[in-house]
């Protein structure tokens, strides 16, 4: 099925695509903020899930340090035990006594024991309380003494005694700094993360003091650094024997505690911030969006750009199809025309029907007419199939073009002496030779005659001028005739292939439509041009520029 398209219904097929493809990048400009938004959601969702994760994990190292203080120091301290060695976290152990006036420190050694030495400028051992110092990193813990159950009007009491010793643990902060917080980020963040973004740890509502990592403006914030430390002994259960009358805990130090005594340790005493690299995160994630619709809206043009081509080219495949019909029927009637005229003439020869010399002269010149005109179609398409399959552009010699110009009127004299033309040359001598193919420009030359006697026959006038141009570097040859003229829609496509004006079809001009198509590409295969200047009623001008 052969379905032919005219210009405007493929300029309206091109509209259409052009507003179905505006559609769909408005459709994904919504869709995209969409996305945005959830894409900057789930990374905050990710960075508070890591950020959790390794406040879990920092608090469970911590967790170790003060378990091992609570139970495997005060044990080792309770029976008189080698103490086990410290955990990596804890850089120096200390064991306070504050039962007297003046305050008796113990320090750790490296073989378990504890040596009498000078209280740290940066103790204060004034009560045994649960606390812990930041300046420098340290946890306190106290040691309570065994609880003294009595019975009291049948009821069960446990007697607590004030706490007169604790355990002080210097915390390792080059450790913290170097290797525990770095390995944890890693772990709970991963690599991608770890080179996205930024990560610091500052006390909890102070950023001036920086404690890991440089100074950021964070996009995320997790408290962590929290450590369950305990003011009170831990209450026995039930004896599991016979039931008892109901207990009683009488908590004096913990009333005192809560009244007069240190505060409880805070919860979460750091801050992880964490900031992306380069840019704030939700500014990042709106530049990602912009670069993401700049490729959407590049590859929507390239798609627009693609489907105006193809439609263009389409209806110049249709065009060069139709131009391709009307040459082929142009030359079957062309060629219908001297062949049944050859048919007819020799046929009335040889039936005998031609008598006297006159007669058979006439039929003679009847003859080579038609001969001629049919071998100029001939060899008017081997030229053009010659050209476009880059046959004739091999041969570069020396050229007069005085000498082509005068060859081709002479192969036109009787034709123009046949029309009366009149003829004007203005050619001179001194014109410089040009590097090129000869049969290429006698084709050029030739047609471009053909051309002005065949359509300018009512003016009977043609002007054959070549002069040399200093500032193209070129020789130009202007071929001028009185003819009807050429009308602007037709000066477009003069020069295309089988292309022929509104004026030759409609006056039943015989020709082809190559001939011009042929002075072109005989002028692009020497690196030069030919253009037409026209007037309707008044004539036209080629000019012919060859650089020489």
């Amino acid at each position: 099925m052969h379905l032919r398209f005219g210009f405007r219904t493929l300029i309206a097929i091109c509209v259409t695509l052009a507003v179905l493809l505006g559609v769909v990048a408005f459709v994904q400009y919504r869709w995209s903020k969409r996305v945005l938004t959830a894409d900057l959601q789930r990374e905050r969702e990710h960075l508070d899930l890591s950020a959790s994760l390794f406040a879990s994990r920092f608090n469970r190292n911590v967790a170790d340090a003060v378990s091992f203080i609570q139970n495997d120091a005060q044990t080792a301290w309770t029976t008189n035990a080698p103490l086990p060695s410290l955990p990596t976290l804890i850089k120096e152990l200390y064991l306070v006594d504050i039962s007297s006036a003046q305050p008796h420190v113990l320090r750790a050694n490296n073989d378990g024991t504890f040596a009498a030495v000078a209280t740290p400028n940066w103790m204060h051992p004034e009560e045994c309380a649960a606390t812990i110092s930041q300046q420098p990193l340290a946890v306190t813990t106290p040691i309570f003494q065994p609880l003294v159950q009595k019975t009291k009007q049948g009821q069960s009491l446990f007697l607590i005694s004030h706490a007169n010793h604790c355990f002080v643990a210097l915390l390792d902060e080059d450790f913290i700094k170097t290797t525990l917080v770095p390995n944890l980020l890693q772990q709970s963040f991963g690599k991608s993360s770890m080179s996205d973004y930024d990560f610091a740890i500052v006390p909890r509502h102070r950023d001036a003091q920086q404690i890991y990592g440089p100074r950021i403006k964070p996009d995320f914030r997790k408290p962590f650094f929290s450590v369950s430390l305990r003011n009170l002994p831990p209450i026995p259960g039930r004896p599991s024997t016979a039931p008892t009358p109901p207990g009683r805990i009488i908590q004096r130090y913990q009333i005192q505690t809560e009244s007069h005594g240190p505060p409880s340790p805070p919860n979460d005493i750091w801050e992880l911030q964490v900031a992306h690299r380069g840019l704030p995160l939700a500014a990042a994630f709106r530049r990602e969006r912009k670069q993401e619709l700049l490729l959407v809206v590049a590859a929507e043009f390239l798609l627009g750009a693609s489907i105006i081509l193809l439609v263009l080219s389409a209806h110049r495949m249709q065009r060069s199809a139709e131009q391709r019909m009307q040459f082929v029927a142009a030359v079957s009637h062309e060629l219908r025309t001297p062949v049944s005229s050859i048919s007819m003439l020799s046929r009335n020869q040889a039936d005998g029907l031609v008598t006297g010399a006159d007669k058979v002269t006439q039929y003679g010149e009847l003859i080579h007419q038609q001969s001629r005109r049919l071998s100029e179609m001939i060899e008017q398409t081997l030229q053009y199939a010659g050209i476009h399959s880059n046959l004739g552009t091999k041969t570069r010699t020396p050229v007069n073009i005085a000498n082509i110009i005068s060859t081709a009127l002479s192969a036109h004299y009787d034709e123009l002496t046949r029309a009366q033309f009149q003829v004007e040359q203005n050619i001179p001598n001194n014109l410089p030779t040009i590097q090129g193919d000869v049969n290429l420009l006698r084709i050029a030359i030739d047609n471009l005659l053909s051309n002005a006697i065949k359509y300018a026959a009512s003016g009977q006038w043609i002007d054959i001028r070549a002069e040399y141009s200093t500032s193209n570097r070129a020789i130009l040859v202007h071929i001028s005739d009185h003819g009807p003229g050429i009308e602007s829609i037709d000066r477009e496509h003069l020069f295309e292939p089988f292309y022929r004006g509104h004026a030759a079809t409609e006056t039943n001009i015989p020709g082809s439509g190559i001939g011009l198509s042929l002075v072109r590409s005989a002028a692009e295969a020497h690196d030069g041009s030919v253009t037409v200047e026209s007037t309707p009623g008044q004539g036209s001008t080629f000019t012919l520029r060859i650089p020489a």
